[in-house]
């Protein structure tokens, strides 16, 4: 019996005697013999076919029938089974792919993704464009470190392919259908035509909902609901034996909300009723997920005598809506919500000679691709959530004066009651009334303010009493705060990126055991920018009128001054901006431009020991072009950001034992990451995020075995060691920044655990009457991990995953049925911490999905 063996794999961490004494055990065992063995996977990692167990590289590779059996239904449910590897979309126009802890967690558009993703040979720019529906997928290939010898782009941090199936020389139609709790209802329509003996066309059409997972208790729409749609159409025209046209086209609909994110701050969950990150929840701006897609490409390929041409042409682009509850909660004193809207699109065209000769295999490539994109950011506040933010400020400060040390969340709960106590008290506005009095003395316009009210000379700002002006203060800003006053705010960001390259490989057989390959890149990048942003509010200025105390620089007090009741508009109020200060230019216009470019490469030697046994070691280097602050305009904080690169070193090995019964493959790696591209929510007063440079360095090793057992049980493990850390923080001084307070030096990089691994069994039987039944159960462990990009000390505790199933295969093959449970053991994780909403000390966190149950169905013509 053949067992598919694309399950990827992680292990233990090991040592390079470790390593050394697996490949001394594994040559002398893969002379024994054995009746089962497991199939032999294809990939095209080298643009060129070959087995799995061949290729110098460490890949997970997983073909679409291994990935129905996993119940893998997108690239996050692939993760989990990628030995360091972590993919998240709970939001999927905002997914991030994490590979070995490279990965860009920027949402804006000034940068590019470290690990690139690529669909039937087309580089996607931009996550929001990358997530697709696993149906009808032949495989999905995920590289590991440093790419760009092989591929139209460079990736610091790897590659994930997802390669649809062809279209065949038959007629076939399949239908599967899913229905599982929470309203889960799936189906996919597969077919394949052959029109002529040259032509064949193959059609896909997928739909996915289900309900949301919980309840708002406080508004009447859903959060965390899926509505998706999707079409693909290819045609493949071959009109000659040598040449081979093929013609792709997909179009995809998603309506649905937003991931849900509930508050993690006990006081605001006790408020809404007891919500909970793993139960219901209470939100006031309806969550949305909005995309078209669309993509069109040809590729042509031909065979000369010795050589292969190919050519990839792509055009693709989205429009896409994305809002999202930032705070997590109902509370009207913190409401903030946010709104993506995107418009991109963008042409590729690769060109590839691929030749091999006795001793030689090679592959010579230019690339050309062209992005163009407008992405506008929108943030919704009112008043009262102002009025929040500086409440919060506030309580950081007096704990950061008195010295006392408290979590973020403590801070949190601590500035809700203070928050409570003041409001009890009579004195909502008076946080902001301080904040923005401190901002009007900082701006030199309280000192305008005396000269025109004729106050006697010498008498400056820095004499009046803070806080008796501040309360006078509170005259237009108390009823504008209780009122909870509107307060949007918006920046257009509009990018052209063009990127070009060359890039070549080599693999030279030296003996009829080793290999020596060699590849190199040259890179070009060129990126113009715009930031657009203006003012669109004003706080109502007033003052109460009364007398004020002068004092000294001590506190003395050494007088009075009458200040007069002024009414709202008495007092000029420009125009001003909280979540898009932009260092105070109200009308912000920003014209950008900047060039990257780099060689890069890599080196790999491999040794075949005997048939079954193969060790590699391997030196690549990656590059990523720098970018552009997408908010941001201040003093000391450049626009744009530099290029990072990764040198990644690498030792592993790939053996199938006992006449291909066991598979065992392993790796250990360490890599130096220069200026990685890292985005923070960052400063006082007001919090803006940047992109800064660091630093990281990261070592850790990967194994998995596989095992035909018997004829009828499968047995596969995979185990993945990863450990990182900072080795160099860019501070930001202009904001205020020091390294006593804000280096992150010797701190893991976030949402990178240090262990995770995978056990899966399967058992098949056959039925006395035909047919077959599976029955196959996947465990995972992932280890802890940092939650949260602004607070390091948020960790997301270690977690465990439980999934089963049980299919059943007709004798003719027609038919088949599977039953399914997904999270057995319902456990409740968390996925992160923190976002925006931790700016008005709001943080919330996103969860995991809750046990789904159901059952499939295919039916196939």
């Amino acid at each position: 019996m053949m067992y598919n063996a694309d399950q990827s794999g992680k292990n233990r961490a090991f040592t390079l005697s470790t390593l050394s004494a697996a490949i001394a055990v594994t040559t002398v065992l893969s002379g024994a013999a054995t009746a089962a063995e497991i199939e032999e996977v294809v990939v095209t990692a080298q643009k060129r076919a070959e087995n799995l167990q061949d290729v110098p590289i460490a890949i997970s590779a997983f073909t679409g029938d291994s990935m129905k059996a996993m119940g893998v239904k997108n690239l996050t449910d692939l993760g989990k089974f990628t030995p360091g590897v972590e993919m998240n979309n709970d939001t999927p126009l905002q997914p991030t792919y994490s590979v070995r802890g490279i990965e860009t967690g920027d949402f804006t558009v000034g940068s590019d993704p470290a690990v690139a993703v690529y669909v039937d040979g087309v580089y996607t720019g931009r996550g929001a464009g990358a997530e697709i529906p696993l149906a009808d997928i032949e495989r999905v290939e995920v590289l590991k470190g440093p790419q760009g010898t092989l591929f139209g782009r460079n990736a610091t941090g790897g590659a994930i392919h997802i390669i649809s199936k062809k279209p065949q020389a038959d007629d076939t139609t399949e239908l599967n259908l899913t229905a599982g709790n929470y309203g889960r209802q799936s189906t996919d329509l597969l077919l394949n035509r052959q029109f002529s003996d040259t032509v064949y066309g193959r059609f896909t059409a997928s739909t996915n909902r289900r309900d949301s997972f919980a309840d708002n208790l406080a508004g009447d729409f859903t959060v965390g609901n899926i509505d998706t749609q999707t079409y693909r159409a290819s045609l493949l025209w071959e009109p000659t034996p040598d040449t081979e046209v093929l013609f792709r086209g997909e179009y995809g609909i998603m309506d649905q909300g937003s991931a849900l994110r509930t508050s993690i701050v006990p006081s605001l969950q006790a408020e809404a009723g007891g919500t909970d990150v793993f139960g219901d929840y209470a939100l006031d701006t309806p969550t949305i997920e909005d995309r078209d897609s669309w993509g069109g490409s040809v590729s042509v390929v031909h065979d000369f005598d010795n050589v292969t041409f190919t050519s990839i042409t792509a055009y693709r682009g989205f429009d896409a809506h994305l809002q999202q509850d930032e705070d997590g909660t109902a509370n009207p004193d913190y409401m903030f919500g946010s709104a993506n809207f995107d418009d991109q699109t963008q042409f590729s065209q690769e060109f590839r000679l691929n030749g091999m000769t006795d001793t030689l295999k090679w592959t010579l490539g230019a690339s050309y691709s062209r992005e163009e994109l407008e992405h506008t950011t929108d943030a919704y506040f009112t008043a009262g959530s102002l009025e929040s933010f500086a409440v919060y400020e506030g309580v950081k400060a007096q704990l950061d004066a008195m010295g006392v040390d408290l979590t973020t969340t403590e801070v949190e709960d601590l500035a809700y009651q203070q928050r409570q106590a003041m409001i009890a008290g009579g004195l909502e506005g008076a946080a902001v009334s301080t904040f923005v009095y401190d901002l009007m003395v900082q701006s030199g316009q309280v000192d305008a303010l005396l000269a025109g009210l004729g106050a006697p000379a010498g008498i400056t700002a820095s004499m009046l009493d803070r806080e008796q002006m501040a309360a006078q203060l509170m005259a237009g800003i108390a009823p504008w705060v209780m009122a909870d006053t509107a307060w949007n705010e918006s920046v257009l960001n509009e990018g052209d990126y063009r990127s070009a390259a060359i890039y070549g490989d080599a693999t030279w057989s030296l003996t009829d055991k080793m290999d020596l390959t060699v590849g190199a890149r040259y890179t070009a990048d060129k990126k113009d920018f715009s930031i657009v942003s203006s003012y669109q509010n004003t706080l109502p200025l007033a003052l109460s009128g009364g007398m004020v105390d002068l004092k000294m620089e001590d506190g003395t007090v050494i007088g009075q001054l009458p200040i007069p009741a002024l009414p709202l508009g008495a007092i000029p109020s420009p125009r001003f901006g909280i979540a898009f200060n932009n260092n105070g230019v109200a009308d912000l216009n920003q014209e950008l431009s900047d060039s990257w470019s780099d060689l890069s490469g890599r080196i790999v030697l491999d040794y075949r020991w005997n048939d079954d046994v193969m060790t590699f070691v391997s030196l690549a280097d990656g590059f990523k072009a720098g970018g552009f602050n997408s908010f941001s305009a201040a003093p000391g904080i450049d626009p744009s950001f530099d290029q990072e690169s990764v040198t990644n070193l690498e030792i592993g090995m790939k053996s199938s034992l006992f006449d291909n019964a066991v598979r065992f493959n392993a790796s250990v790696f360490a890599y130096d990451y220069k200026n990685l591209q890292q985005l923070d929510l960052v400063g006082a007063p007001i919090p803006n995020y940047y992109l800064r440079n660091a630093d990281a360095e990261g070592r850790g090793a990967e194994m998995e075995v596989q095992w035909a057992a018997t004829d009828n049980l499968f047995i596969a493990g995979n185990y993945s060691f990863l450990d990182t850390e900072y080795t160099r923080y860019q501070i930001i001084e202009s904001i205020g920044e020091t390294e006593e307070a804000n280096s992150r030096v010797g701190q893991p990089r976030v949402g990178t655990p240090e262990n995770k691994f995978n056990i899966m069994a399967e058992y098949t039987w056959a039925l006395a009457e035909g047919g077959d039944v599976t029955l196959r159960g996947d465990y995972n462990w992932t280890d802890e991990r940092v939650g949260s990009i602004s607070d390091p000390a948020r960790v997301i505790p270690d977690y465990q995953l439980m999934n089963l199933r049980a299919g059943w295969n007709s004798a003719s093959d027609r038919y088949s049925a599977a039953l399914w449970v997904q999270n057995v053991t319902d456990e409740e994780i968390a996925g992160g911490y923190g976002g925006t909403g931790a700016a008005i000390g709001a943080s919330p966190a996103w969860r995991f999905m809750p046990r789904m149950y159901g059952a499939d169905f295919t039916v196939r013509f």
